[in-house]
């Protein structure tokens, strides 16, 4: 979380907006430029197109509940779609806007009721640190200190 160990999983791509897949370690994207939904393993392997959009309009906002890969549809300036498809990539749905709202809309969110049980250096007492708390690799942790904070030591 650090910026170290930074890894290039997928190039040649123009998303938007991503979506964490926490249960099967899949990193969702919305492909602006080609009108794709695509996914990769976030060990870079398994690159795989889940929707092919063509003439679908413009993607640009993804997310992820209860199975489902959803995302934005711009048909024009003033006219959006929600659109979602099962992980797997049958199954494709679109959906209503909500009562009143028309436009261009940019993105999607789902909050899930709980937040994923992960474990790392920082998940009790923010790892010890005094202001923030970066999990690293093999259960490591970098400490780190706000920008301007003289009092601060890492």
């Amino acid at each position: 979380m650090d910026g170290s160990n930074r890894q290039v999983l997928v190039t040649g791509v123009s998303p938007h907006s991503l979506a964490l897949d926490y249960e099967a370690n899949n990193l969702y994207w919305a492909d602006y430029n080609r009108n794709k939904i695509e996914f990769i393993s976030l060990n870079g392997g398994g690159k795989r197109i889940v929707f092919d959009q063509e003439n679908a309009g413009d993607s640009e906002g993804i997310s992820l509940s209860g199975g489902r890969v959803y995302w934005t549809s711009c048909l024009s300036t003033d006219t959006s779609s929600v659109n979602s498809i099962t992980k797997s990539g049958t199954s494709v749905k679109q959906h209503s806007l909500p009562a009143g709202r028309n436009g261009y809309l940019r993105g999607i969110v789902f909050v899930p009721e709980q937040c994923p049980k992960l474990n790392n250096a920082c998940a009790v007492s923010n790892g010890e640190c005094p202001f923030i708390c970066l999990p690293l690799p093999g259960n490591n942790k970098k400490c780190v200190c706000p920008d301007e904070n003289s009092s601060c030591t890492s």
